[in-house]
C-alpha cells in the first residue's frame, strides 16, 4: 500500500454524501441486540447530521405491515421518508432517483438489519460506483455472529467500516471546525 493511500481519510473527501437511516422500525428493533445503545448512537447521528446540514433519508420496510420508525428516534420534521419493499435501498426507484438527481457519491449507512438491508444496500452501492461508509455502532442485528461476518465481507469489498465518533471527527477534520464544540458535547453526553 502506498503512503498516499494510507494517509487518505475516507471521510475528508466525501464528495456529495447522504446519510441513510434504514428500517429502524419499532417492530424490527425489538429483536436487535444492544438496541438501547443503537438508538442512542442513531440519535447522535441524527443530531449531528442536522448540525452539519447533511442530507438525511429514512427508509421504512413495508410500513403498512411492519409499522413505522421507532418513536425513540429524534427525527427532524422535514426528514425525507421513503417506503420500500426490496431489501436493498437500490431496489427502490425513489431512492435511485434521489441519488441521481442529487449527484450523491458517498453513502453513510446506518440502521437495521446489518446482515440483510445494510449488507445488500452497501454491495449495490459499491456496484454502482459509490463510496460507502457503514457506521459500526449505528447498525444492528438479531444475530451478532452474522453481523461480524457481514462487516468483514463489506470491508473486504471496499466499504469503510467506522464507529460514529470516527466519522464525526473525520468529517470535521480538526478542532478548528465551526461545529467542533457542538459535536463534542453530543459525544461527551454519550
Amino acid at each position: 500500500m502506498k503512503i498516499e493511500e494510507m494517509k487518505k481519510n475516507p471521510i475528508s473527501n466525501t464528495g456529495n454524501l447522504t446519510v441513510f437511516l434504514i428500517d429502524v422500525q419499532e417492530s424490527l428493533i425489538k429483536g436487535i441486540k444492544k438496541k438501547d445503545l443503537l438508538i442512542n448512537a442513531l440519535n447522535i447521528l441524527i443530531q449531528s447530521s442536522e448540525v452539519f446540514n447533511l442530507p438525511l433519508l429514512l427508509t421504512e420496510q413495508v410500513p403498512h405491515k411492519l409499522g413505522t420508525t421507532s418513536s425513540s428516534l429524534l427525527l427532524p420534521s422535514d426528514i425525507i421518508r421513503i417506503d420500500k419493499s426490496c431489501f436493498s435501498i437500490f431496489g427502490c426507484e425513489d431512492i435511485q432517483n434521489y441519488l441521481f438527481k442529487n449527484k450523491v457519491s458517498h453513502l453513510i449507512l446506518s440502521g437495521i438489519e446489518t446482515p440483510i438491508c445494510i449488507y445488500l444496500s452497501a454491495i449495490d452501492a459499491l456496484k454502482s460506483g459509490l463510496e460507502v461508509t457503514v457506521l459500526s455502532d449505528c447498525i444492528g442485528a438479531r444475530r451478532t455472529d452474522d453481523e461480524s461476518i457481514v462487516l468483514s465481507k463489506l470491508q473486504n469489498a471496499g466499504c469503510h467500516i467506522l464507529p460514529l465518533e470516527s466519522f464525526l471527527y473525520g468529517y470535521m477534520g480538526s478542532a478548528e471546525h465551526p461545529n467542533f464544540r457542538e459535536i463534542s458535547k453530543l459525544i461527551r453526553n454519550r
